[in-house]
């Protein structure tokens, strides 16, 4: 504002922005409390606080003499004081119309700041690939840290330097990941409204049910995850939810229900989509990612085109992600969806097999302890531990490490969900911070492995896939000529140069359970 109190063009530029800003929250929110309305219709308070937004909304477009957008707004908020009096009912057709009047409203307020000067923003739209290579450079730069360590004489003054520089390298390093991470919740809420329409279109109600705990995931999860979460919703009322007079029939609940939760567990983010509908024939699982398969026979909007599921595993797989499929006949389907933290710093428990070093997430390690001196010396086997079996895998003979280093070997039992398995090392380096590197399709042939890091001598570490490594000790199905060696997978990554990002790999055929609809 200038000095005779007269608004400057930079500063009704200001305004406009955020204004744009409060409306697109205003009217996402708007969005969802309707949805909510819908399910509770005599909630007073949610009809307020959707007034209340509209109202809110119409006073910013007035005072920026926004007329149209101001005219739209005095009509919604006409409709909505006429259901806050008992005028009109709430019924699925009036949520139907307001939630059209939403979108208008966001056309409205999108058309409004064109002619505006553009202000000086206090955000910056920076590219994924930029953030990679920042993200590689703060690894980089971790790796030179440890190495000058190393180098170092013990002068006490040089010692002081480079914890400085540990704690402005870890900060930095903080930071760039953080600017990388997204709450997934705010994500998937359009996708309540994705569901809801649908169901409408096809005469069926469903309500979809959101948890995700606060799970941040990185920026090109959601990229990538978005168009195959709403393809699999999609299906998931057109396919697996019946209509409310077959539920009915079938004693069930007339609204159907669809559920997205996202959990982290260990190292890997986990996300379920489920749903309480007719479930999938077992005879159709294994065919449900093939190219063309559709399980209608009738071509409509929706579906039946065949073409699906098996983009939803490509892109799955692009992530080095697995798709999983459960299905009860009658009584629903899940689909669980894991991915890797790739390119992320993750707490660690380092250990060591036959003078090489492997990193286990933290959160799958339950207990450290020795290995019984009467165990087996196979690759596999069994230990028994307080009265429960756990089965047993070695490192050194997984990876075709070499002999063992140490008289004594130790068990690092690690859990993943309801399994349990112990991985025998010769020594325990304890926990740390480590950036783990996604794998490129060099390394398809050595399962077991999520990624790797490079130590501060400059020698890789393999990050292990914990899950992959319980099920192969699980149901001893190791063939170990198969299996890489760890000394072949170090040169070939050091060669590459590891810092580097690597195209994902194709999964192995076991990591592609079928099916979809």
């Amino acid at each position: 504002m200038s000095a005779a109190g007269v608004f400057t063009t930079d500063d009704h530029a200001l305004l406009v922005e955020a204004f744009l800003t409060e409306s697109s929250e205003i009217l996402s929110s708007i969005e969802t409390l309707l949805l909510q309305l819908e399910s509770a219709p005599n909630d007073h308070e949610l009809l307020n606080e959707i007034f209340r937004g509209a109202h809110t909304l119409k006073g910013g477009a007035a005072c920026l003499q926004f007329d149209e957008l101001t005219a739209f707004a005095h009509g919604v908020e006409e409709r909505l004081e006429k259901l806050r009096d008992g005028e009109t009912r709430v019924t699925a057709e009036v949520i139907s119309q307001l939630l059209a009047d939403v979108d208008v409203l966001r056309t409205l307020a999108s058309a409004a700041a064109p002619r505006a000067k553009t202000a000086r923003a206090e955000t910056l739209r920076v590219s994924v690939a930029k953030l990679d290579r920042m993200l590689n450079l703060t690894g980089e730069i971790a790796i030179a840290r440890g190495h000058v360590r190393q180098l170092t004489s013990a002068d006490e003054r040089v010692l002081d330097a480079l914890r400085e520089l540990d704690r402005l390298s870890i900060d930095l390093q903080d930071l760039v990941m953080n600017a990388r991470l997204v709450p997934l919740g705010p994500a998937l809420e359009p996708m309540q409204r994705v569901v809801r329409d649908l169901a409408a279109s096809l005469e069926k109600d469903a309500v979809l049910v959101i948890e995700t705990n606060d799970v941040e995931v990185d920026m090109t999860v959601i990229q990538h995850m978005k168009d195959p979460l709403t393809h699999m919703l999609r299906n998931a009322v057109d396919h697996g939810i019946e209509s409310p007079e077959a539920r009915m029939a079938l004693g069930k609940d007339p609204g159907g229900s669809i559920r997205i939760s996202a959990v982290r567990e260990s190292g890997a983010i986990v996300i379920r989509i489920s749903d309480d509908g007719a479930g999938i024939d077992a005879d159709l699982l294994d065919r449900i990612f093939e190219p063309g398969f559709t399980t209608t026979t009738e071509v409509t909007d929706v579906s039946g085109r065949g073409v699906g599921m098996d983009v939803v595993r490509r892109n799955v797989e692009a992530l080095r992600g697995t798709i999983d499929v459960e299905s009860v006949r009658g009584h629903g389907t899940t689909i669980t969806i894991r991915l890797p933290l790739t390119l992320t710093v993750i707490e660690g428990f380092a250990v060591g097999a036959a003078g090489e070093t492997y990193v286990l997430p933290i959160e799958a390690v339950v207990e450290c302890t020795t290995l019984p001196g009467d165990a087996a010396s196979d690759v596999c086997g069994v230990l028994n531990i307080r009265g429960d079996v756990v089965p047993f895998v070695r490192l050194r003979g997984l990876f075709k490490a070499g002999e063992s280093t140490t008289s004594r070997e130790n068990v690092v039992v690690v859990q993943q969900g309801e399994s349990r398995a112990g991985i025998v090392v010769d020594e325990l380096h304890g926990s740390w911070e480590t950036v783990m590197k996604p794998l490129g399709g060099l390394l398809r042939g050595a399962p077991g492995i999520a990624g790797s890091s490079i130590l501060g001598d400059g020698r890789v570490a393999l990050v292990l896939d914990v899950r992959e490594v319980i099920r192969l000790a699980s149901e001893n199905q190791l063939t170990v000529g198969s299996w890489q060696s760890a000394a072949a997978i170090s040169s070939s990554l050091i060669r590459t140069n590891t810092p580097s990002v690597f195209n994902p790999p194709t999964p192995s055929p076991h990591n592609s359970t079928a099916a979809n609809r």
